[in-house]
């Protein structure tokens, strides 16, 4: 437990409403020669250590001080007696097993946490040394000077906390499984919520704790007499809410810019109360009877859609800035020749910028980039080695496969595969180049495709979404593209993946194909190639007028007179 503790901070939930029923901690009454009989509950299987209860018939005085009995370098020890409430007086001790006592000495674990685990401590002896109906409606004060330990109790006790709640009712159904076989179920437990949290990937998460932070702030600061959870309200007090926190939201005021933000935005913040409720095992809060959204936040958040300032989407890369790249690809900069390589190679295989960079963050995600695993050289229908030397792989490789484990959509092990082109930007020899990089320096075979290395060192880096940014961007301002209306305010990373597909588009390969080839798993990729209308609309007013006449007899007369 106290591993689970030092994880995930828990023990504050014990803490409930203050008062002087119960007193643990109190100065030990000198007279007293009561006996509280040797025992311990089922609770004590959740324990860390040993749990003991000392004969207090033997009074121990003699280390008493303060009302306090010296805490031992290796666990817990402490004696009550009752207050308001009789209680006979119980001297317990816990003791921490090896491995915590090695944490401790190693600073792994925090006073802040021990606390804590304590405050857990005195509400498990109580309920072993209380008879159950005697805690049935009763408060328990248990005295914590840790600043920390107390915030945290304070704000985990509370009715909104979902975390709390689920901790509650795991602990209940551990206290119906056999003692033999608690571990394993705890096991399971951990088993099924980290699988749970592992189901989006981390940012989608954050996103969700951001929101709810941010509904717990609004209801504090402006209702600070309803609570975040809200499944105990009726329907219309629950859409008042609801319907605030989004207006509050669409003004900005979460942030402090105070800068109106988007529907897209507002609906997201609804979403992570709706997702935090559904996860805490509550019931969607903003759906109605039927289990829909209710349409009083469906007509809200349209009108914020329709009041959005239409969306300007980047533009398509044309291939010239492609051949720019690698005619000014520079053979002695690892960085440079990295970045302008996987421009070609995104540009030909319809790549994600998230599949070939390497992000600022370190949390999971779900796109795996492309290793060296991943490549397969061919020469027409034989694999080629890749260790060959770079010559012999440029002159004999006739095409190369990707295979990407994972991707955006959730499709795993896709492959792409394109043939040489035999020309300056050819995406075989880009692959080939990164390859024969990579192996110079590591036999890794999962060293990420957007590796370079750089120094006297060789120290490994990782291309970055800025870099390819910046280098396209350079690129359309040095060839002056905005004479064809393309600046560098239209172009980001996702513009490579569009030119691509607007290059298949111009040269005549069906919408079908386009969308194989960049895995889309709709039609949106249209949306990228209809930006720039004069590609895709191009001799289409032509074929309109060349239309052949109605075959409609009775309209034939006025048909003729028209043409006469």
């Amino acid at each position: 437990m106290l591993s689970l503790l030092a994880n995930h901070s828990l023990g504050n939930w014990i803490c409930s409403s203050t008062s002087t029923d119960i007193k643990p901690g109190s100065p030990y009454p000198p007279t007293s020669s009561h006996s509280y009989r040797t025992g311990i509950s089922s609770y004590s299987s959740y324990m860390p250590g040993p749990l003991a209860f000392m004969n207090s018939s033997q009074p121990p005085h003699q280390h008493i001080k303060d009302g306090q009995m010296p805490v031992p370098p290796g666990g817990q020890e402490e004696f009550w007696f009752g207050a308001a409430q009789p209680l006979l007086p119980i001297v317990w001790s816990l003791e921490w097993p090896p491995d915590i006592i090695q944490a401790i000495q190693r600073s792994h674990i925090s006073i802040n946490t021990l606390e804590l685990f304590t405050i857990l401590a005195h509400h498990l002896v109580l309920e072993a040394a209380v008879p159950t109906a005697t805690l049935h409606h009763a408060s328990v004060a248990i005295w914590c000077d840790n600043t920390t330990a107390v915030a945290w109790a304070n704000k985990l006790r509370s009715s909104s906390c979902h975390f709390a709640h689920r901790i509650l009712r795991l602990l209940t159904l551990l206290d119906t499984v056999p003692t033999a076989k608690r571990n394993a179920a705890k096991a399971l437990f951990i088993a099924a919520t980290t699988a749970t949290s592992h189901g989006v990937i981390a940012a989608t998460e954050s996103e969700r704790f951001r929101f709810w932070t941010h509904w717990q702030n609004f209801l504090q600061n402006t209702f600070p007499m309803h609570q975040p959870i809200l499944s105990n309200y009726p329907l219309p007090t629950r859409l008042a809410l609801l319907g605030a926190f989004a207006a509050f939201i669409r003004a900005g005021q979460h942030q402090p810019a105070n800068k109106q933000v988007s529907a897209q935005t507002v609906l997201l913040a609804l979403r992570a109360i709706s997702q935090t409720h559904m996860l805490d095992g509550q019931p969607d809060p903003l759906a109605d009877e039927k289990g829909q959204r209710h349409i009083i936040l469906k007509r809200q958040i349209e009108n914020y859609r329709r009041h959005d300032p239409s969306p300007k989407r980047k533009l398509a890369l044309p291939h010239i800035a492609i051949k720019y790249l690698n005619v000014t690809r520079a053979d002695n900069n690892p960085r440079y020749q990295a970045i302008h390589d996987l421009c070609t190679i995104a540009w030909f295989y319809l790549l994600r910028v998230g599949e070939y960079t390497q992000t600022t963050q370190t949390a999971r995600r779900r796109t795996i980039q492309f290793r060296l695993e991943d490549v397969t050289l061919w020469n027409h229908t034989q694999v080629l080695c890749s260790t060959l030397p770079l010559q012999t792989l440029l002159s004999q490789c006739t095409a190369a496969t990707l295979r990407i484990s994972n991707q955006k959509n959730g499709r795993r092990n896709q492959v792409i595969h394109q043939e040489a082109t035999r020309d300056v930007t050819c995406p075989i020899a880009a692959i080939i180049r990164r390859v024969h990089h990579i192996r110079q320096h590591t036999s890794d075979p999962t060293t990420m495709l957007g590796t370079y290395f750089t120094g006297h060192k060789h120290v490994a880096k990782q291309v970055t979404v800025t870099d390819i940014t910046t280098a396209l961007k350079n690129t359309v301002q040095v060839l002056g593209l905005a004479r064809y209306n393309i600046t560098p305010a239209d172009i980001s990373s996702h513009s490579l993946r569009a030119g691509g597909a607007m290059a298949l588009h111009l040269g005549g390969v069906p919408a079908h194909t386009i969308k194989i080839l960049g895995r889309w798993s709709s039609d949106t990729f249209l949306i990228y190639i209809q930006e720039q209308i004069t590609g895709f609309s191009a001799g289409l007013s032509t074929q309109m007028s060349s239309t052949p006449l109605t075959p409609n007899a009775a309209i034939q007369p006025t048909l003729r007179l028209l043409n006469s």
